[in-house]
């Protein structure tokens, strides 16, 4: 689910290595060096759920809701300025098109308490809501 290559040197591989997505260590997961680029769709797929389970938790920073806003978000495909400019608009498809519609729904239902709480905004969520339903819809 993780690219293993180079395993033994890298934390987020250690750290996921083994575990269940209900046994995924999120605090320390999302300290890590960008993990969540570095999951493969399967694995994004799988711990998501931890992820946002995790981030309705008042111990964590909210940092942890914008991240995953922003990795659920068709903007986190595409990066046209600074000092990395890319397009990963296929490999963003791919992963979100492993969202069953049961998925889908408790994702949307968790960004619309990020709208509430104000950690988001509704223009922002309805978009990726509108993208992650057209991809899911598309199997």
């Amino acid at each position: 689910m993780y690219d293993a290559a180079g395993g033994e040197y890298d934390e987020t591989y250690q750290l996921l290595r083994g575990k269940r997505w209900r046994d995924l260590p999120v605090v320390e997961f999302m300290h890590g060096d960008t993990p969540i680029p570095d999951l493969s769709p399967e694995a994004f797929h799988y711990d998501m759920p931890a992820l946002l389970i995790a981030s309705h938790d008042e111990n964590i920073d909210v940092d942890l809701a914008e991240s995953l806003a922003f990795y659920l978000s068709p903007a986190s495909a595409k990066q046209t300025d600074g000092e990395s400019p890319h397009d990963d608009t296929e490999g963003y498809n791919h992963r979100v098109s492993l969202f069953t519609e049961g998925q889908l729904a408790v994702i949307t239902r968790v960004l619309e308490e990020y709208v509430a709480r104000g950690w988001e905004t509704q223009n922002e969520i309805q978009q990726t809501v509108e993208v992650l339903r057209h991809n899911t819809n598309d199997r």
